[in-house]
């Protein structure tokens, strides 16, 4: 009897213990969903900058956030594109808009996407520049200008080279030097006008303008983003830059000793959040479907950090992997990514505004920058010791110029007919053309 009084009792605490565990099941099964609930209205939340997008989005979807393109904004960053040729960002506004609508942007496809300056300001240093053409404008064979090295000044650029007439022509390099102003014409494009040209010293711009020779009858200069046009040479922003292409109006171009310094301001209204980590230095993506690595950040925001705080971030996008599988990543229960990467190898570079009125400059092995000259280093923070002066060259030919003014210039005809003699035709000195020996 008390037996079976034992077993009821016993059934009876296991059943209560099964529906009270039912129970506390169910309620932490519905508040993880509530919390999810939450969690993904926060995450689905439009982040796109006022002023940004302005179409209708697109229905969002777990894969889709319904935003055209990432929007991003980066303040005191040295930008890579590839090795050193890139830009110092003081402050930039973009978008990355994919090619085909509805894409995420791609990182390690940089010709699927393109990037959309809407407002700031980045500087080219003259080793940028230099690097620019020798590495990538002019990097074919065979070519009429080499191993060029840069230098600005006050609304100047000027540049030392060796060059070749028609890419061939006498067979070994001479030295040439030439200078000008670079402007921006009618069509939005950078112009350098030339007006100084100098072959072993010897001045000729003023020889070859008397004589009504522009310098494409001499040099062929004729690359995508690139051409040399009579005698000045046409560059535009848009495509002369390696992958992914540019667009975005410029709005200024000024030269000084920093570099060339380009201000951009089709769309000043855009308006960014604040990231979530106070920083000097950073990138901040904050809304749109990035792709990094295989994995797509829906409707993300990003913010990328320099791993050593005291220097600006040095970030090279062909090898953005390198640089976030060396760091670390955070993420918060709000959906925000903070990677905080090491710097890719290249010059430091730091505004003189972002760090007090003294420019800082180093390596980035670790050098302290406290170690360099201060007479090396310019406002802008460039070490502008490594450009040394070029020494003293041949003394002016000044009878050269004195016969240019007695020299009858070519006809309209005439030139036209001798831009289209072939590359490589041959002349004796009366100007008849002879067979080449």
């Amino acid at each position: 009897m008390h037996y079976k009084k034992i077993i009821k009792i016993a059934m009876g605490m296991l059943l209560t213990a099964g529906l009270s565990n039912s129970l506390m099941a169910d309620s932490f099964s519905n508040k993880q969903q509530q919390d999810l609930k939450s969690a993904r209205a926060q995450w689905q939340q439009k982040n796109i900058p006022s002023g940004m997008q302005t179409g209708d989005l697109r229905a969002t979807t777990e894969r889709d956030s319904g935003a055209d393109n990432v929007s991003m904004y980066l303040q005191n960053v040295n930008f890579d594109v590839v090795e050193n040729i890139g830009f110092y960002i003081e402050k930039l506004k973009v978008t990355l808009e994919p090619k085909v609508a509805g894409n995420p942007v791609v990182f390690d496809d940089v010709e699927s996407f393109t990037i959309n300056v809407h407002s700031g300001s980045v500087v080219l240093s003259p080793q940028v520049i230099t690097d620019l053409f020798n590495n990538h404008i002019l990097d074919y064979w065979p070519r009429p200008l080499d191993e060029l090295t840069i230098t600005t000044k006050d609304d100047y650029l000027e540049v030392e080279a060796d060059l070749k007439l028609w890419s061939w022509f006498p067979g070994i390099w001479l030295p040439a030097d030439l200078g000008g102003k670079i402007v921006l014409n009618g069509d939005n494009k950078l112009v350098y006008e030339i007006d100084d040209v100098r072959v072993l010293g010897i001045p000729l711009y003023g020889l070859l303008n008397a004589i009504f020779i522009d310098l494409d009858l001499l040099l062929s200069i004729e690359r995508e983003g690139a051409k040399l046009v009579d005698s000045v040479l046409v560059l535009d922003h848009t495509s002369v830059f390696p992958p992914p292409a540019l667009s975005g109006r410029i709005s200024s171009a000024s030269l000084d000793s920093d570099g060339l310094r380009l201000v951009f301001s089709d769309n000043e209204a855009a308006a960014f959040s604040k990231p979530s980590v106070v920083a000097d230095s950073y990138i901040w993506a904050q809304s749109g479907d990035p792709r990094l690595f295989d994995i797509v950040v829906n409707n993300g925001t990003v913010q990328v950090l320099p791993e050593d705080a005291s220097k600006p971030l040095r970030f090279n996008l062909y090898d953005y992997r390198k640089q976030v599988a060396a760091g670390t990543l955070k993420m918060a229960k709000n959906g925000d990514i903070i990677a905080t990467v090491p710097s890719t190898d290249g010059p430091d570079y730091k505004a003189a505004a972002s760090s007090g009125g003294k420019a800082l400059t180093g390596k980035s092995t670790g050098t302290s920058t406290e170690s360099l000259d201060s007479s090396c280093t310019n406002r802008a923070g460039f070490n502008v010791c490594e450009q040394k002066e070029k020494e003293a060259v041949k003394a002016k030919a000044a009878s050269v110029v004195e016969k240019a003014e007695v020299v009858m210039p070519l006809s309209t005809e005439a030139r036209e007919e001798l831009k289209r003699v072939a590359v490589g035709t041959c002349f004796n000195r009366a100007g008849f053309a002879v067979d080449c020996k």
